[in-house]
């Protein structure tokens, strides 16, 4: 074992390349004491952009010349040092699984937390733990290479459809969702937020993709009644208050039932936090994730401020969104002080992560009847419009791109039907 530290502090010393690799190299991934001090040096030039040299080393680290000389001498040449490297972490990281496992026994002999507290503390403490993976340094020769490969799989899959939201505008702005990236779709309460959320659930599970719906406000069988009312065109009120009028609204209801039963649609009501979640993800493997919605999801660090903890969420669910390589979209709130006006990226309540950590961020808006006399007014909108509109108990609405890290930002006008759960765009 300590042959192996001293062969990749080694190859440290003798080529300059590998010095990225520091950057994943801690203290505790090495056992000899030697070795430590002589890792810690290395990271501290590294840190002050100065030269790994033995003498350096030595200057900062008071470790004797010789020895230094010693582990230069171990090696011939660093044609393993990657593969070293890798087999010096899965070492430490086996140390660190047994020094858990102990800690484990710890934890649930504690009576004062619950078992769900411990699950999600083992989780903590296992997901911790650093794996070094094959592409942690890439040249830019083969990052082109590999981006190129992607261009080539996007143009021959250029027709697949699976990840469309089926909003035909808002598909031709976005080029639909896209894996490893997080998008937010906020709104006042109130606006469609969970609408919109299970309308694209809906439509991408019927293309045979595998969702998974998190819901943290509305139990199973409230969604599924709204499913069926967007599916059927039932008025959603009549299903809640079980007056159905004839044999052929049940009929209709029995078939949109029968259309609907996917097993690749799943419902998850008992995650309450990013553990959850993640264990979730690693047992059902879905292909999209909707989480419904980010400020009802619970602290895994109760110390925090509220903003920090936010903060924390969004910077996982980014993370996940890149290790379990598929898209996520979380419904957000905004603030107060959006209430009624046309909404901004200031707005995302409690916390500016959900701006920096979304690679896209979609908000739904509902005029007031200020906006819709001023559209009214400057002509851009007749009268009749709104009129038709709120005869059918039906709302004008703007589906509006504020963000887009790989794409074009615009509005996208819409009619939203709350009566059958459902949003379309419009003419």
């Amino acid at each position: 074992m300590i042959q192996i530290e001293y062969e990749v502090l080694g190859s440290m010393l003798l080529d300059e390349t590998i010095h990225p690799y520091l950057d994943n190299l801690q203290e505790d991934d090495f056992t000899d004491i030697f070795c430590k001090r002589c890792l810690l040096a290395m990271k501290d030039l590294r840190t002050k952009e100065k030269d790994i040299t033995i003498f350096n080393i030595q200057e900062i680290s008071g470790l004797k010349l010789i020895d230094l000389v010693n582990v230069q001498k171990t090696i011939a040449t660093t044609a393993l040092a990657e593969s070293n490297i890798k087999t010096l972490k899965e070492l430490s990281n086996r140390r660190q699984l047994l020094k858990k496992a102990e800690a484990i026994k710890d934890l649930v002999k504690d009576k004062d937390k619950t078992i769900a507290e411990i699950k999600n503390d083992i989780i903590q403490q296992i997901d911790g733990i650093q794996e070094l993976g094959s592409d942690e340094i890439v040249t830019l020769k083969d990052g082109l290479f590999l981006a190129y490969e992607e261009l080539e799989k996007r143009y021959q899959n250029k027709g697949d459809t699976s990840l469309y939201t089926g909003l035909t505008k808002l598909d031709s702005a976005t080029a639909g969702l896209h894996r490893e990236e997080l998008t937010t779709i906020a709104a006042r309460p109130g606006v469609g937020k969970t609408i919109i959320g299970l309308q694209i659930a809906l439509n991408i599970a019927n293309k045979g993709t595998k969702v998974m719906y998190t819901s943290l406000e509305m139990s199973i069988t409230q969604l599924c009644e709204r499913i069926i009312s967007g599916g059927s065109d039932i008025d959603s009120h009549k299903l809640r208050t079980g007056n159905i009028a004839n044999e052929n609204e049940w009929a209709t209801i029995q078939r949109t039932i029968s259309r609907f039963q996917k097993e690749n649609l799943l419902i998850d009501r008992s995650s309450t936090n990013i553990q959850h979640i993640r264990t979730k993800l690693r047992k059902y493997k879905p292909e999209l994730l909707i989480i419904d919605y980010l400020q009802l999801l619970q602290p895994t660090n109760k110390e925090y401020s509220r903003e920090r903890e936010v903060a924390v969420i969004t910077r996982d669910l980014k993370r996940m969104t890149q290790e379990f390589n598929i898209p996520i979209v979380i419904l957000a709130q905004l603030n107060r002080n959006a209430d009624g006006a046309r909404p901004t990226l200031a707005d995302l309540r409690e916390s500016g992560a959900i701006e920096q950590d979304s690679d896209n961020v979609i908000f739904l808006h509902e005029p007031k009847d200020k906006e819709i006399t001023e559209l009214i007014s400057s002509g851009k909108m007749p009268r009749e419009y709104f009129d038709y509109l709120k005869s059918n108990q039906f709302s004008f609405s703007y589906i509006i791109i504020e963000k887009q890290r790989n794409g074009p930002t615009g509005t996208i006008k819409a009619i939203k039907k709350p009566k059958y759960m459902k949003f379309e765009e419009a003419d």
